[in-house]
């Protein structure tokens, strides 16, 4: 009679349940860390999107109080702080024109830009002489980011600027920073 090798009903059984104990612990590991690179892509994407809107915001606070060539000329101030209306108005000469150009008729020609923080979004305008009207352009998209609180502090030598926002379809995802912004001109 021949001698046969092989694994026995009880070795077969055992290795299937072993196998399968594995494979779970695998795939439970898995669906956790597919969860979790999702939750940093989206705190990584609301980051990105807050620090891009304040660049914007702070390269015109820097640059608030700029006159080529003739800052005597200065007649309004350079920035006003509204903080009742969460309203901010910088004029500098955008286009080494030695004044502050202001065009009713055609605002973007101007230099005035003016930033608000309106219905949960930071909005702007160039060529506004107020916070009021129609036309703003949002810095954050709406459908995506939600902007809970927005503030600038006027510092004696610098400004503070704190904004905290949350995604709008999941507002576990949260972010505040609080920026310092250095005016390169006399106000």
């Amino acid at each position: 009679m021949l001698k046969q090798n092989g694994f026995s009903l009880f070795e077969m059984l055992l290795s299937i349940s072993i196998s399968s104990l594995i494979f779970i612990g695998i795939s439970t590991f898995y669906s956790k860390l597919q969860f979790v690179l999702l939750q940093q892509n989206l705190n990584i994407h609301l980051q990105k999107n807050i620090h891009q809107g304040v660049a914007s915001f702070a390269k015109d606070l820097k640059r608030a109080g700029f006159i080529a060539n003739q800052p005597e000329k200065m007649k309004k101030l350079a920035i006003e702080i509204n903080t009742l209306a969460n309203c901010y108005i910088f004029r500098y000469d955008s286009e080494i024109r030695n004044d502050w150009v202001y065009d009713r008729l055609n605002p973007t020609n101007s230099d005035i830009f003016v930033y608000r923080f309106y219905k949960n979004n930071l909005e702007y305008k160039v060529g506004a002489a107020s916070c009021e009207g129609s036309n703003w352009e949002k810095i954050f998209d709406p459908n995506d980011i939600k902007i809970t609180q927005f503030s600038v502090k006027q510092q004696s030598n610098h400004f503070e600027v704190a904004i905290n926002a949350e995604l709008k379809n999941n507002n576990k995802i949260k972010y505040q920073t609080v920026t310092i912004i250095k005016n390169e001109n006399p106000l």
